[in-house]
């Protein structure tokens, strides 16, 4: 699990695409924020990538 978020996290010029809050804390081990609304942040990065 830990190698596959590393991978999802890291940083290289062929990476065109960003990565949610939530899932770079899970990398890093940084707490999540209790008021994370996580549906709406979710909506938010569908209708961004819906354009």
């Amino acid at each position: 699990m830990e190698s596959h978020l590393q991978s999802l996290t890291s940083e290289s010029p062929k990476d065109n695409f960003d990565i949610s809050p939530f899932v770079k804390s899970m990398a890093t081990g940084k707490d999540v924020p209790t008021e994370l609304n996580y549906k709406k942040e979710f909506l938010e990065y569908l209708l961004k990538n819906q354009k």
